[in-house]
């Protein structure tokens, strides 16, 4: 019984350990701490923010290099990657007496060029999101739909997604639009419940999604198989476009008491702790769409992390 009792806590520490070792720490502390690491879809680089989204920073991992991209207020937070790696989609903003003014402006992380789509202005509620193509930008609020041309160098092998469907909130709700005719369906998936923290699978066939104030949902692209997945927050998708990456956390009110990394399949099966710490506040996964890495901060030490998952 104790050579059992032995091998079963020899075996749970042991798979602890590997847990632990398929995570390593890039950079950061608390006295600069890393926000919103976002990973591009190719795996190569990490965006990232400062303290109070200021700023856009990206990391080169095969380089160990960081180059700072703006340093513009609120540049940082809901940061999006065009499909090819190179160009980052944001919502900058600045203040006027106390008066917040945003615009769309699309960053060419290889040339340092910048490009604005909209003009500063005070009533952008949404954050803008990518056609599949990346050769267009939906901005949507109020129940009105903005498109504008990113006026990027589109790749050749995105123009087959130029007729896939443009997926975005609207008014809380999911926007689904077809970019062969243009009607767009809004869906609210749980009745008079606010959507939020959209994410669209690399197939663009699912999304994952929270409940404002509820728990994490899944669902296909035309309303059906809508699943909660329980308590999760920020979620991901994976390459293969089933699995998803999100957090669960904790807090007293005041500060987090706790968080982890957690994967899980689009039907709620097969779920997983990844990171399983009690020292780390592990929060903010963000997914390559080429393997399966991921990217997350931790909280209690302001820094990045990075995991392969298996």
């Amino acid at each position: 019984m104790k050579k059992l009792l032995y091998l079963i806590v020899l075996l749970v520490f042991q798979t602890f350990l590997f847990s632990q070792q398929k995570s390593v720490k890039l950079f950061g502390d608390v006295n600069d701490p890393i926000l919103g690491p976002t990973l591009s879809p190719n795996g190569k680089f990490i965006a990232f923010s400062k303290s109070n989204y200021v700023g856009i920073y990206l990391f080169d991992i095969e380089r160990k290099s960081i180059t700072q991209i703006t340093d513009e207020v609120a540049a940082g937070y809901g940061i999006q990657w065009s499909s090819d790696s190179r160009y980052i989609l944001s919502r900058p903003a600045y203040y006027e007496d106390r008066i917040r003014y945003n615009a769309v402006k699309i960053y060419d992380t290889q040339t340092g060029s910048v490009t604005q789509l909209t003009e500063y202005r005070t009533k952008m509620p949404s954050m803008p999101a990518w056609s599949p193509s990346n050769d267009e930008v939906i901005i949507a609020s109020k129940g009105n739909v903005e498109s504008f041309e990113s006026r990027i160098d589109v790749r050749p092998e995105l123009v087959k997604a130029k007729n896939d469907n443009v997926i975005f909130l609207i008014d809380d709700k999911i926007a689904v639009k077809n970019s062969l005719n243009g009607e767009v369906k809004i869906y609210e998936p749980v009745k008079g419940k606010k959507c939020m923290n959209l994410a669209v699978s690399p197939d663009n066939q699912r999304v994952v999604f929270e409940i404002y104030g509820g728990d994490l949902y899944s669902m296909k692209t035309d309303g059906t198989e809508l699943t909660n997945l329980g308590k999760g927050y920020r979620g991901k998708w994976l390459k293969d476009s089933e699995t998803i990456v999100y957090m669960i956390c904790e807090d007293d009110g005041h500060t987090f008491t706790y968080s982890d990394i957690f994967s899980i399949k689009y039907d709620g099966t097969n779920k997983k702790n990844l990171t399983n710490t009690s020292d780390k506040h592990e929060m903010s996964p963000s997914a390559s769409f080429s393997d399966n890495t991921i990217v997350f901060e931790v909280l209690n030490e302001g820094s990045i992390y990075l995991m392969k998952l298996d």
